[in-house]
């Protein structure tokens, strides 16, 4: 990894970190919120239930002060995804519209995948479409979605096409148009008949057979996968596509892609259950809607809506499947930043059915009288409690304080408790003392399973090596001036990592004499045993009434620090040539050390003076 590193100009990596914001990067994995100048969030890298990730825009580094994970966009990647560090520069580079020739290390192989991956996938597209408009072979598919009220012009916005019943049809098809054995096995578009042979000599059927044909976009609306669904006899009733290098399903939605296109200046979105309820609506001009992929919601859903929108609506059918999946969205969306509210169909409807019945205007009126999620739990919890034994009422009770907890609003959450004592004719203040009592065992739990604990051998070496630190801690995020620069010596560090870091530092010095910070992270970046450091220090915030004052200090004690050392190690040499009687040495040493404590003197003296 690092040779590869080493292999790419240090300028071309500063350019994709210039136009790569880390903060869009991690937050489709991490749901962050500001504090400050820094963003906070949940680690993706280790369990833990109090926020301690950290990502500094300003440095454009992270770092986890509980597990000690660290480093900058690139690291990033390549810890979330198990990226090799090419394949992490290649993903941001084309994210960033930079190209990489492989004169930069980067083989046709390296680069070129993925741009044949997404080749196949449109040619499969194609194909589809082609399948469903031809009379001979996509008259009954056709029908099946005539029935479903969907009409020619949804189909082609959409891309909607058909997968023949044959076994090998598209096979064939994406082999005679160039296609490698390697990348149809990468593709997920077919599957290999002998599971345990190699790519190259495996044998393969269509993934894909009489099924309606629903391609999957991304953000740049470049078709990643499919979504299949039988309209004749066959098992299962839906079929995705597996996770490839292109596609994973958990963090795609379905239609998002659209809502963009046609709504430019989204500021909310409609979330539904399935592909043929956000086409339904898309042709009844409900633009705002997607639906996740035959999964549950997830947090990485939750992170790619509040790229976009700040409010969620939550559509699910009125069943007690739709019921769970709502409720499931609270731990979801806990803590995302959103708003989110709820629709419950009414019975016997799901969006398409219900805005092929009542229209548009209808279905859009049901979102006026949708409640916030916390209201919808709590009030899914309070149905028939009023006549519950008393019994049943705790334990209802029990369980709408705990969905209460969940909730980030304490505004709402305090009107929730008095709507809740109202509803059960009791004092509200006894649920707020049931509240607390709640609350500290939830957060008993959390204490117990949190943040990774630090180790005592790291808090004693930060003691010890304070100066250090911070001086170095002030370099790395620009705030030593050329003037504090000239007096740093890394032989008056101690501490091998934070000597190191210095004289890198001082490798990377600018004309005017400051520290260059580009060439300086890319340098650490390669390596392992300070990379993580570096990013704590780059992110760690401390506020100062006089920060040259305290620069100056730590410069003073630092001084003071070495010179004690150096002085120790003299009197040590001193005393063995006074044993050996090497009169020559003895009076070098003297006057070494008379010097030096000349100098202790007048560090100690100016430290004093007002």
């Amino acid at each position: 990894m690092t040779t590869a590193r080493a292999g790419i100009p240090p300028a071309t990596l500063q350019q994709i970190r210039d136009a790569v914001d880390i903060v869009d990067v991690v937050s489709r994995y991490v749901t962050l919120s500001k504090t400050g100048q820094n963003f906070r969030g949940l680690c993706p890298f280790h369990q833990e239930k109090t926020p301690s990730f950290t990502v500094t825009p300003a440095r454009q580094m992270f770092y986890c002060f509980g597990c000690g994970t660290g480093g900058d966009v690139f690291t990033f990647l390549m810890r979330k995804e198990g990226l090799e560090f090419p394949e992490a520069v290649r993903d941001l580079a084309e994210r960033a519209g930079i190209p990489l020739p492989a004169s930069q290390g980067f083989s046709q192989s390296q680069t070129g995948q993925r741009k044949r991956l997404e080749g196949l996938h449109a040619l499969a597209n194609a194909w589809f479409q082609q399948n469903l408009h031809d009379p001979s072979k996509g008259r009954l598919a056709l029908a099946y979605l005539a029935e479903r009220g969907l009409e020619l012009p949804t189909l082609k916005e959409f891309g909607v096409g058909y997968a023949l019943p044959s076994w090998d049809g598209l096979t064939n098809h994406l082999t005679r148009q160039g296609a490698t054995p390697s990348d149809l096995a990468a593709s997920g578009l077919v599957a290999a008949k002998d599971a345990q042979g190699s790519s190259k000599s495996a044998r393969f059927y269509d993934r894909f057979r009489g099924r309606v044909m629903l391609p999957i976009h991304d953000l740049s609306a470049k078709v990643i996968a499919f979504g299949g669904r039988v309209f004749e006899e066959g098992t299962p009733k839906y079929l995705n596509s597996p996770d490839t290098a292109l596609f994973q399903k958990g963090r795609v939605l379905y239609g998002l892609h659209k809502a963009r296109e046609t709504t430019p200046h989204l500021d909310s979105l409609m979330l539904v259950e399935g592909y043929f309820d956000v086409l339904a609506l898309h042709q009844a001009g409900i633009h705002r809607v997607v639906a996740p992929l035959g999964t549950a919601l997830t947090s990485e859903h939750a992170v790619l809506l509040r790229r976009f929108v700040n409010t969620v609506v939550l559509i699910f059918d009125g069943d007690a499947a739709g019921t769970g999946a709502a409720l499931r969205a609270l731990d979801v969306f806990r803590e995302s930043g959103i708003t989110v509210k709820v629709v419950v169909m009414p019975e016997g409807h799901d969006p398409d059915s219900y805005v092929r019945a009542h229209g548009a205007e209808d279905f859009l009126a049901l979102q006026e009288q949708a409640l916030t999620l916390l209201e919808w739990a709590v009030a899914q919890r309070l149905e028939g409690a009023t006549h519950a034994t008393i019994e049943e009422r705790t334990r209802r009770v029990d369980d709408i304080l705990r969905i209460l907890a969940k909730g980030s609003n304490p505004i709402e959450k305090n009107e929730q408790i008095q709507r809740v004592a109202e509803r059960l004719g009791v004092k509200p203040q006894l649920l707020l003392d049931r509240y607390s009592a709640v609350l500290d065992r939830r957060q008993g739990g959390a204490r117990s399973q949190g943040k990774a604990p630090t180790s005592g051998n790291r808090r004693n070496e930060t003691r010890e090596f304070r100066e250090e630190r911070e001086i170095v801690s002030f370099m790395v995020q620009g705030s030593l001036h050329p003037e504090y620069l000239k007096e740093l010596r890394p032989e008056a560090f101690r501490s091998p990592l934070y000597r190191r870091l210095v004289e890198i530092g001082m490798r990377h010095l600018d004309a005017a004499g400051g520290i260059d910070l580009s060439g300086f992270f890319a340098e650490t970046g390669l390596d392992e045993t300070c990379r993580d450091s570096v990013a704590e220090l780059a992110v760690s915030v401390t506020h100062f009434e006089d920060r040259d004052e305290y620069i100056q200090g730590c410069l003073r004690a630092l001084s003071q620090k070495h010179l004690r050392t150096r002085l120790d190690e003299l009197i040590a040499q001193l005393r063995i040539a006074e044993r050996e009687q090497r009169t020559d040495d003895v009076d070098c040493l003297n006057s070494q050390i008379e010097a030096l404590r000349g100098r202790k003197a007048g560090l100690a003296s100016s430290t004093l003076a007002p």
